[in-house]
């Protein structure tokens, strides 16, 4: 059974997707964005992007049964990358990329609980 709560958590995972791929091509075409920007964030955005748009989302949105593992895992990725970018990258990261790699990660959170509920809802 397709749940309200997974269908948002789907197209919040798409959009957040899609806004990477945005982002990252539009970097890697040389749009300057008026602050530094480490050379591989923009295609570490472009390429998670990409899969995001085509696993987790369509996992999410199929209520896949890997979809959590999916999900759990995407969210690690990225707070991964954010721990290396406020360590290794101190003070040369800019605070933009910080603050975007944090609203990535909110959001993630925000899918994850709504995976969370809709299981919680159905069981």
């Amino acid at each position: 059974m397709k749940t309200n709560l997974n269908r948002i958590a789907a197209f919040l995972a798409f959009a957040i997707g899609a806004m990477s791929v945005v982002a990252g091509w539009r970097a890697m075409q040389g749009w300057d964005p008026g602050y530094s920007v480490l050379g591989w964030l923009p295609v570490y955005n472009l390429i998670m992007g990409i899969l995001t748009v085509l696993i987790p989302t369509v996992l999410i949105w199929r209520e896949h049964r890997f979809a959590m593992p999916v999900a759990i895992g995407t969210f690690s990725l990225h707070a991964l990358v954010f721990l290396v970018l406020v360590t290794a990258f101190r003070g040369t990261v800019a605070a933009e990329s910080v603050s975007a790699m944090l609203f990535r990660l909110g959001l993630w959170l925000v899918i994850l609980g709504l995976m969370f509920f809709a299981w919680r809802k159905n069981t």
